[in-house]
C-alpha cells in the first residue's frame, strides 16, 4: 500500500450556494417594492388631476344652453342631482316636476321664463 500516495482524506468543500440563493431573494424583493412605490405613485399622481364626478357635473351644468327647453330638462335633472342634499331636495323636485313635460314629447315649446329663471337661482344657489 505504500506505493497508493494519491488518495487523500475527505476535504471541506465551501458551499456558498445558500448565500447566492438568499443575496438574490433579497434583491428581487427590494427591486419589487421599488417598482411597486413608482406604479402606486405614478397612479396617484395620474389620478390627482382627474376630476370628480361633482365636478363634471358642475361644469356641465355651467354650460346649459337655455335655447333648447329639451337639453335643459335632461341637464338638469340629471346633473343637479349631485348637489341635491334634505335641505334644497323639495325645491329640485318641484322643478324637476315642472321640468317633465319638456322631456317627453318629440317638439316642445319655449322654456317659460318663469322656470327659467328659477333653474338659474337653484344652480346659482346650490351649485
Amino acid at each position: 500500500m505504500q506505493g497508493l500516495r494519491d488518495i487523500k482524506g475527505p476535504v471541506e468543500v465551501a458551499d456558498h450556494s445558500l448565500l447566492y440563493l438568499i443575496g438574490a431573494v433579497a434583491v428581487v424583493a427590494v427591486l419589487l417594492s421599488v417598482v411597486f412605490y413608482l406604479a402606486k405613485r405614478r397612479r396617484r399622481v395620474r389620478y390627482r388631476f382627474l376630476k370628480t364626478p361633482k365636478e363634471l357635473a358642475a361644469e356641465r351644468i355651467a354650460k346649459i344652453d337655455f335655447d333648447d327647453p329639451k337639453s335643459v330638462a335632461y341637464t338638469f335633472i340629471e346633473e343637479v342631482a349631485h348637489f341635491v342634499n334634505d335641505a334644497n331636495r323639495a325645491r329640485y323636485e318641484a322643478i324637476v316636476e315642472k321640468l317633465t313635460p319638456y322631456k317627453y314629447k318629440k317638439e316642445v315649446p319655449p322654456l317659460d321664463p318663469k322656470l327659467r329663471r328659477e333653474i338659474e337661482a337653484f344652480i346659482k344657489e346650490y351649485v
